[in-house]
């Protein structure tokens, strides 16, 4: 698993170098994906230095985006938002939707966020497939839906989070997983070495590693966090930091 892993982040940065190559070869904006966060961190990591590469996903604190290369704004990003009605009493999931898309043959690559409310969703696609899925997708599940393109500056949506304020004795993995997972240090190291945790999307066994202001963890079975805020150093001597913990 490990190794296949490894092999698909090798395919990543040699599309995304691709990406880089084209666009330096055309003189015009070039881009790759959806992306999941995961392999979005894998080339930020390596294009950090690279002014002109940028990631949009269709709304702000968006997971999955697109790798954009000398794009002169968002405008250029070649996704599409569509929204998707339905009647209120039925109750459908993202699961659902995303289940309608690969059933009508639609490559997981070219669908962004679904963003599911009461009675609508919200997705992010890729504008080569935007025709296709107002043309074909007429169910969800058993369920009748209109499908219609709007701007996503008419998206007004707001992550749901919760912020946590925690005391710890210090900045280490494996203290702040105990903290926040409610669990023993000895169990927080057995998840941490057991590839439970990232840290900013790439998996992590050092347990004490050291975390810093910015960093996202993700905890397999309890979300992702976000450490916002270093609140210094309480009387007893302790770390007080605030993290934003996505539901």
């Amino acid at each position: 698993m490990k190794d296949d892993a490894y092999f698909e982040d090798k395919l990543v940065l040699s599309k995304a170098n691709d990406t880089v190559y084209l666009s330096e070869k055309r003189l015009s904006p070039c881009f790759y994906g959806f992306l999941n966060e995961h392999q979005a961190q894998l080339i930020k990591n390596s294009f950090e230095h690279h002014e002109e590469c940028s990631f949009w996903g269709g709304y702000k604190d968006a997971q999955r985006v697109v790798f954009g290369v000398n794009a002169n704004g968002l405008e250029d990003f070649p996704i599409d938002t569509l929204k998707i009605v339905y009647k209120k009493e039925f109750k459908l999931s993202h699961r659902d939707f995303l289940g309608s898309f690969m059933a009508l043959g639609i490559d997981r690559s070219t669908i962004g966020d679904i963003l599911v409310f009461d009675g609508e969703a919200v997705v992010f696609v890729k504008s080569e497939i935007t025709e296709f899925i107002k043309n074909e997708l007429s169910k969800i599940g058993r369920v009748g839906v209109k499908v219609n393109s709007i701007d996503f500056t008419d998206i007004d949506y707001v992550s749901n989070f919760e912020m946590l304020n925690l005391t710890i004795s210090s900045l280490r993995l494996d203290v702040i997983v105990s903290a926040l997972c409610s669990l023993s240090r000895d169990k927080s190291q057995k998840m941490i070495k057991s590839d439970f945790v990232s840290i900013n999307h790439i998996i992590t066994n050092n347990v004490s590693a050291f975390l810093r202001v910015g960093d996202v963890i993700t905890i397999r079975k309890f979300g992702k966090f976000v450490f916002t805020d270093d609140n210094g150093l309480s009387k007893k001597g302790k770390n007080k930091i605030t993290v934003k913990h996505f539901r």
